[in-house]
């Protein structure tokens, strides 16, 4: 069954969309919680209240412990949940505990015969193998397994999502999803990840997440595999996944750790909850300590929901802001590891301009050396370069005040004098643009930069020099720090 996706916003290479598939939505960016399929630690009925409309189950374990119920009521009703259902096809198993008797046929037909909406064909994870080898191997396995079910059981009524493999090697990723492109899926996940996060590799994420989409249509909807942690969760949606699936908010339950936007705590060593989701607001620390243990995990699998749905709304908000980048950077602050991440998505920067909006509502907050390179900046040198153009001989600078209109700046008394004088081509200096006409000043974001960086004597330097090229013969700079015209 065809999927369509209909993008209504974006920002870096987020998006703000509709996924329809079937007779179901799901607005994305969204997360996708793992439920298992026998043992429910959270009632389903649930998940719907919190504001989740899919969730992910695994067909492996469906089929080996509760088939012939599955196939008789179908998934949804066995289950009791009306929203979408994604299943995915044991692969994680195969990962970890190593082959598994079962073939990609019979999975897929085990899957359309109970109503999946999203179907994961049956693959190999790559995982953090070092091993070309290895990798290659999983990526061929993999898309063969793709391909024989999309052959066999494309026209059903599943949506059949193709997983990209080929973990650390980048050429592999791209050859896995130029595969999975020309077998014909229109929905792709990126497999292995899981492994990554584990091991805090997330700057190995971001490459290879840039690699599946930059071999991929920016309009087709990209999966990220067991992707549900606050730390990687805004960086992820800024690379341009759209959905995830995670079972974090229960395991990490299970292990007693309780879920922050900086990461997790154990719940042993905390001494207060800062937060004031329900769950929070209705115990204390203490209280859930000495609970007995399936209600603690219960507790504390559902405040991680409550932190992950948070998320979720946040990384819309700030999409629809135009601010997702401020997102991720205030989100890298936390831990060395996704600061490196972030560097990583900062070297892309060229890469993300194709869904940053040229013109946006709010100021451009630059606060580091990294925000330098947003792509909001690199756009806007871009269309400068083209448009600023020689006039007049002479050429007045004015580099303070440059948050202020020219016509409220106390120098522009003299600016007036000097064009009346001699015709004159007035420029306003930008602190990372610099020199670019005064008549842009309302145009984003010439005056709408949000920054503690100054324009010193060397970047006026610079400015008058670029000046200079463009064949002024006369270049005067007006400021206020000393009270006078300076000519260069």
């Amino acid at each position: 069954m065809p999927v369509s996706f209909e993008v209504k916003d974006t920002d870096l290479m987020g998006r703000l969309g509709v996924l329809k598939i079937g007779g179901k939505s799901i607005e994305t960016p969204c997360l996708i919680p793992v439920i298992h399929p026998v043992i429910q630690d959270i009632q389903l009925s649930k998940f719907r209240e919190l504001g989740f409309d899919a969730l992910m189950t695994n067909s492996l374990i469906t089929y080996r412990r509760r088939k012939e119920e599955a196939i008789e009521k179908g998934l949804h009703r066995m289950l009791g949940y009306d929203g979408v259902i994604m299943t995915d096809s044991g692969g994680y198993q195969v990962l970890r505990y190593g082959a598994l008797d079962i073939t990609p046929g019979t999975i897929a037909e085990f899957q359309s015969a109970i109503g999946s909406n999203l179907a994961v064909t049956l693959d190999r994870p790559t995982g953090y193998s070092l091993s070309r080898d290895y990798a290659r191997e999983t990526m061929d396995v993999s898309l063969n397994a793709a391909r024989e079910t999309i052959k066999k059981f494309g026209r059903s009524g599943t949506t059949w999502v193709g997983p990209i493999q080929g973990g650390l090697f980048h050429d592999l990723v791209r050859s896995s999803t130029r595969g999975l492109l020309k077998a014909g899926f229109e929905f792709l996940a990126l497999g292995s990840p899981v492994e990554m996060m584990d091991n805090y590799r997330f700057s190995d994420l971001v490459r290879m997440i840039v690699a599946a989409k930059k071999s991929m249509p920016f309009s087709m909807p990209l999966h990220l595999f067991g992707a549900g942690h606050p730390l990687t969760l805004p960086l992820s949606v800024a690379l341009g996944c759209d959905t995830f699936d995670s079972a974090s908010y229960v395991l990490f339950a299970k292990q007693g750790r309780y879920m922050t936007e900086r990461g997790t705590l154990l719940l042993e060593e905390m001494t207060y909850l800062p937060c004031s989701c329900p769950v929070c607001n209705s115990t204390t620390r203490t209280e859930l300590v000495l609970m007995e243990r399936t209600e603690r995990v219960r507790r504390i699998a559902l405040h991680n929901l409550y932190l992950l749905r948070q998320d979720v709304l946040r990384c819309k908000q700030a999409i629809s802001e135009g601010r997702l980048w401020d997102l991720v950077e205030e989100r890298a602050m936390t831990h060395p590891r996704v600061m490196a991440a972030f560097e990583e998505m900062v070297r892309n920067s060229g890469w993300l301009e194709s869904g940053t909006a040229l013109m946006k509502d709010r100021g451009l907050l630059v606060r580091s050396e990294a925000d330098r390179r947003r792509p909001e900046l690199v756009i806007s040198a871009a269309h400068l370069k083209r448009a600023i153009r020689r006039r007049h001989s002479q050429a007045v600078v004015v580099p303070v005040e440059n948050d202020k209109p020219l016509l409220r700046t106390t120098v522009y008394p003299r600016v007036k004098k000097l064009t009346e004088k001699t015709p004159s081509d007035v420029y306003k200096l930008h602190p990372l643009l610099g020199p670019y006409p005064a008549e842009l000043e309302f145009v984003y974001p010439f005056t709408q930069t949000v920054t503690e960086l100054v324009s010193g004597p060397k970047e006026l330097r610079e400015s008058v020099a670029v000046l200079r090229k463009m064949g002024y013969r006369s270049v005067v700079v007006v400021g206020e720090a000393k009270g006078k015209v300076k000519s260069r």
